[in-house]
């Protein structure tokens, strides 16, 4: 960001003293303005991790912006803070939730890709229960055998839900109606509900689906980079209005952001190598430990260094909420209204061309 610099009266005399020959000039800079103030709604997940790296090491500040973050544990419950202009960016899961919102008027538009289940780099995970693991249910080719089965997911309609939807139509069952569906559970008591045998089966993210497993609650069989490769998993999202009248500000906000993605998918591969990363994930996220960050990965989902977020795949899943099975879609909305790939691109070009943070 170019930054106007103004001259102090004492800078003035210094530099008239040096034209006449009476001295040695004192130059005194002062900026004009302050960092731009952002302020971003996100959640305690690992697949932020581009965020958490391009805000604790500073990438937002030397793009000159300053960032105040506000934590949600889904990122539909920060859509009411977006439309009463509390935020100016958001983590928006992809879901049934999101396409209805926007249908309705939301004054949002999706800009970057904040994870997806990339082969290798899964992030969600579903576990069943011992019992039934013991029967035979060891992987996607044996879900024929869920047919009745509770199973449990965090929300109505996320991506979760999606994740086992699919893997039943595969099974050649009916998602709709060959399961019963517990819905609006929190992850953590859903691990506990998987032990208790309250739930037969659930999706989490990986951590607390080898949670699950290392308590013997129940197994991990099937990733969800295996049931439906490349599947959306979150996004960033950026009130409208915002992105009309401060456009400069969103491109250099997803400059930081690309470079903390970039750091973040090199980490995943490597995490011995990036301890410092490492490091970061851990304070910032639910996981809480720099060990079990590291025993995760690279199941810590894939975010595209382009910052482009996976279209197709949320154009799938709008069609599947409101298609044959389930009807939490009350009206389709088309690509243009809901995302703004713009940004991304020219983020990814001045960073290219300009390289803020070295090669």
């Amino acid at each position: 960001m170019k930054r106007v610099w103004h001259w102090s009266v004492l800078s003035v005399l210094s530099v008239f003293s040096v034209v006449l020959g009476l001295g040695t000039a004192l130059l005194v800079a002062v900026p004009a303005s302050a960092a731009e103030r952002v302020r971003v709604g996100d959640g305690p997940f690992i697949s932020a991790g581009g965020f958490f790296i391009a805000r604790d090491k500073g990438y937002f500040q030397k793009m000159g912006i300053e960032i105040e973050t506000k934590i949600f544990q889904d990122g539909s419950l920060a859509v009411p803070s977006m439309v009463s202009g509390e935020l100016e960016f958001a983590a928006m899961t992809a879901s049934a939730s999101l396409f209805n919102s926007v249908a309705k008027g939301a004054p949002l538009v999706v800009i970057l890709d904040r994870g997806h289940n990339r082969p290798g780099f899964g992030y969600t995970v579903v576990n069943v229960s011992q019992s039934l693991y013991e029967q035979g249910v060891r992987s996607l080719a044996d879900f024929g055998k869920l047919k009745g089965k509770k199973v449990g997911v965090g929300a109505l309609g996320s991506i979760n839900q999606y994740d086992i939807a699919m893997a039943l139509l595969k099974a050649g069952l009916d998602p709709s109606k060959d399961v019963q569906w517990l819905v609006n559970v929190p992850q953590p008591d859903l691990m506990r509900m998987l032990g208790q045998g309250q739930v037969d089966v659930t999706d989490l993210a990986f951590q607390f689906g080898m949670f699950a497993q290392n308590n013997k609650w129940g197994p991990m069989v099937a990733n969800g980079d295996q049931i439906v490769p490349n599947a959306q998993l979150a996004t960033y999202a950026v009130r409208r209005d915002f992105l009309l009248k401060n456009r400069d500000t969103v491109v250099r906000w997803a400059m930081a952001y690309l470079q903390g993605v970039k750091e973040f998918n090199a980490a995943a591969a490597a995490p011995d190598k990036h301890p410092e990363i490492v490091a970061i994930l851990a304070k910032s996220t639910a996981i809480n430990k720099p060990d079990l960050v590291k025993a995760i990965a690279p199941n810590w989902s894939y975010s595209n260094e382009d910052g482009l977020p996976m279209v197709d795949s949320m154009m799938e899943m709008q069609e599947f909420w409101s298609g044959k099975y389930f009807n939490l879609v009350e009206k389709k909305i088309s690509r243009e209204q809901l995302f703004d790939l713009s940004v991304a691109k020219e983020a990814k070009a001045r960073l290219d061309r300009d390289k803020p943070f070295g090669r």
